[in-house]
């Protein structure tokens, strides 16, 4: 059985939409990361573009990954706007271990 999968994913940017519109292109990156997709459309609230992948890794700090970009029109910004995710895979196969060891699943 595979480990238990999680990560982090990181928000580079700037637009005015909303907070709550992105943290869900952040779910959206996310969930296009661990289903290995490579392209998305999305819209939100006063949004609307593509979410995409060129399957490049990059780093931030102690951190890397794989890196999404957003190409948006937006409302707010009165435009093109472009926000890039950083998605970190941290696979936990020895805290999966240990979880059955303990009965903790």
């Amino acid at each position: 059985m595979p480990g238990l999968r999680w990560g982090f994913t990181f928000l580079l940017g700037n637009s005015l939409i909303s907070n709550d519109e992105k943290l869900k292109l952040v779910a959206e990156a996310t969930v296009l990361y661990f289903k290995g997709l490579d392209r998305t459309e999305v819209s939100g609230a006063g949004y609307e573009g593509v979410l995409h992948t060129k399957h490049e890794w990059k780093i931030i700090g102690g951190f890397a990954g794989q890196q999404f970009d957003a190409d948006l029109d937006t409302e707010a910004d009165e435009g093109k706007v472009r926000l890039r995710f950083l998605v970190s895979e941290q696979t936990l196969r020895e805290a999966k271990n240990e979880a059955e060891r303990y009965n903790l699943n």
